[in-house]
């Protein structure tokens, strides 16, 4: 089961993973080598994306412990895969993970929360009452 945690590479048990024999076949060992590690930089950067609506590429990187060159080549491609939504600003070296919101959605998000309240309130204020009319 995967969790919501960074996983370091290598792992603790790379060598026992490393035994196995798909990882041993000279022709494919590199590709699964390969592989494997561009899995683990993918689910860590999603783990990123859940913690995090911005942050510095270099601090991201430093994070992951990658180089900054192979964090950008690992989130563009998953941007073009669709598996993640993520915008690059180079100069200010900042990784966004959220899209922006219109301004529709934003009231509407508003809206929502505003209802979502008021019952909470109502609801509150009727089991105070009904709790002051059992009392008496």
């Amino acid at each position: 089961m995967l969790k919501k945690e960074i996983i370091k590479y290598p792992l603790a048990n790379q060598e026992e993973l490393e035994s196995w024999p798909s990882f041993k076949e000279d022709d494919l060992a590199e590709h699964w080598h390969e592989t494997f590690f561009r899995r683990i930089i993918q689910h860590n950067v999603r783990v990123a994306s859940v913690y995090y609506r911005r942050i510095h590429g270099a601090r991201l990187a430093n994070l992951l412990g990658l180089e900054v060159q192979r964090l950008e080549q690992e989130i563009a491609s998953m941007v073009s895969d669709g598996t993640l939504y993520a915008k690059i600003d180079r100069p200010n070296d900042i990784v966004r993970f959220c899209a922006a919101k219109n301004p529709e959605s934003i009231l509407s998000d508003w809206a929502a929360d505003i209802d979502k309240l008021l019952n909470l309130v109502e609801t509150t204020t009727h089991l105070i009452n009904k709790e002051n009319m059992t009392a008496q």
